[in-house]
């Protein structure tokens, strides 16, 4: 069991209790041999007494981009279409992100001759200053192909992941047209299909499965997806899988009626994208020292003692607790946004 594991259950065993003061985040227990670093991953923090400050996170972000053959298709009542929407919005939208922001771009599916083709590695790995070299992969791209959303956020997952750095925040934005499809285990004959015209195939099955075991296992692991949904005019089926794959992502929209970034215009997608840009990395922080087993921290704000929130609504949580990584919510998020990072400090105990 992961020492975050350990360190749930320790919390709600006093939360139950009815000990409702902050409280000391602790490990306790291993793996068979008792041994924690042994399962510590490449690039794991270690162990260190003492009080030490907190980093802010940089964001490492994926833009993961349908061009499947749909978004040729315009948006609800308009004459533009969704992939000239989504071109000229991501024009407008990501300036800003050039120097703050390491941005790395997948275009899925691949320019071939497969239709569900996914490449072996990203279209660009993220880098800051990376946002000309976006814009001219997008510039060059055009619609074709299928919607292989799941293998997608695969490739952007191993990209991210092996980004495991004591400096960064990963995330993904999504953004798709369409229901994921291809996948080709699915039976034709049973599946709900998202061709609405000849006979159904195994690739043109509904992937909504697959697809949200991919998000939610990529949230557990500390990767949220944002997810901007472009709008067409037929499309029910597609509104309820975003929604549920919005909230597996672990970064579904705050009000209104859908847990997705529903944009119908170029304006709506410009909109989407820079309320994410603001949410990225938001209350985001690294630690130089994280316990190991049988050890303890304690996160102060102005020295006051911020408690581990379970629920993930105030206080702080683990993001990736090997990598360091944890979030402040609520309202220890907004008092740490208003002070410097100075502020913010740990107070770590390693076992004796």
């Amino acid at each position: 069991m992961s020492r975050v594991a350990f360190g749930l259950m320790f919390s709600f065993a006093l939360f139950a209790c009815g000990r409702t003061e902050p409280v000391r985040y602790s490990f306790d227990g291993g793996n068979e041999d008792g041994d924690f670093a042994a399962r510590k991953p490449d690039g794991g923090v270690d162990c260190i007494d003492g009080e030490l400050a907190l980093l802010s996170a940089r964001p490492v972000v994926m833009l993961v981009l349908d061009r499947s053959s749909s978004m040729n298709q315009n948006f609800a009542g308009t004459g533009d279409s969704k992939w000239d929407g989504l071109r000229t919005a991501l024009h407008q939208a990501l300036p800003p992100w050039t120097s703050s922001i390491e941005l790395g771009a997948l275009f899925f599916p691949s320019v071939t001759s497969n239709a569900c083709n996914v490449g072996v590695s990203v279209d660009l790995a993220p880098a800051l200053e990376n946002v000309p070299a976006v814009l001219a992969k997008l510039d060059a791209a055009s619609p074709a192909g299928s919607t292989p959303t799941a293998l997608a956020l695969d490739r952007a997952a191993v990209a991210l992941t092996s980004r495991r750095t004591a400096g960064s925040a990963r995330a993904v934005v999504l953004a798709t047209d369409g229901a994921p499809d291809c996948n080709a285990a699915l039976n034709p004959r049973t599946c709900a299909c998202v061709s609405s015209s000849g006979a159904c195939t195994a690739n043109r099955c509904l992937d909504d499965t697959r697809t949200i075991g991919r998000l939610s296992t990529m949230a557990a692991s500390g990767i949220p997806t944002w997810i901007i949904g472009l709008r067409g005019d037929s499309d029910a089926l597609f509104v309820s899988v975003l929604n549920r794959m919005a909230e597996a992502g672990g970064k579904p929209r705050v009000g209104g009626t859908q847990q997705f970034y529903s944009a119908s215009s170029e304006s709506e997608v410009e909109l989407a994208l820079t309320t994410i840009r603001q949410q990225v990395g938001r209350c985001r922080y690294l630690t130089p020292s994280a316990p190991d087993l049988g050890g303890s921290i304690e996160l102060q704000l102005e020295g006051d003692l911020i408690p581990y929130d379970l629920t993930q609504t105030e206080g702080w949580s683990w993001v990736d607790a090997d990598n360091g990584e944890l979030a402040l919510h609520g309202r220890a998020c907004d008092r740490a946004e208003a002070l410097t990072i100075e502020a913010l400090r740990v107070i770590v105990r390693c076992a004796l």
